[in-house]
């Protein structure tokens, strides 16, 4: 059963690829990210959309590994470079979770997030690290 959940997750995430190259939307920024626990999914690879409200705040969706799915509100003290960036959100994978972090910029799409988070999930309740790489797609 864990090998057959493992390959739908991988083979989901590959099928979302052709779209993640597409050109982005105005306000609408498309990502894939790795590392310990991100914080748009609590997640350890995946996919995320996330679609501005304001400057500083964005709702996104994203799908990952172990998490599946999830959606939520990401505030970002500077979008497009370094700064504090805080999350909430709800999913399969993470039944509700948040988390706060340092985003430093590597370059114009690479992303650095330090910080930590708390999940409540059918598997595990607290706190956890977040230490993960975003590229986003432009």
């Amino acid at each position: 059963m864990a090998r057959f959940i493992l390959k739908f997750h991988i083979c989901f995430f590959l099928s979302l690829m052709p779209f993640a190259y597409a050109a982005a939307d105005e306000g609408r920024m498309r990502s894939y990210h790795f590392g310990l626990m991100h914080p748009s999914g609590v997640d350890f690879a995946g996919y995320t959309v996330e679609e501005k409200i304001r400057d500083d705040i964005y709702r996104f969706y994203t799908f990952g590994f172990p998490s599946i799915a999830a959606i939520g509100l990401t505030y970002y003290e500077n979008y497009q470079g370094s700064g504090l960036a805080a999350t909430v959100g709800v999913g399969i994978g993470s039944v509700a979770y948040g988390s706060i972090a340092y985003q430093w910029e590597i370059s114009e799409a690479d992303f650095v997030k330090l910080g930590a988070g708390f999940t409540t999930s059918i598997v595990y309740n607290g706190a956890h690290p977040v230490l993960s790489y975003e590229h986003r797609l432009r």
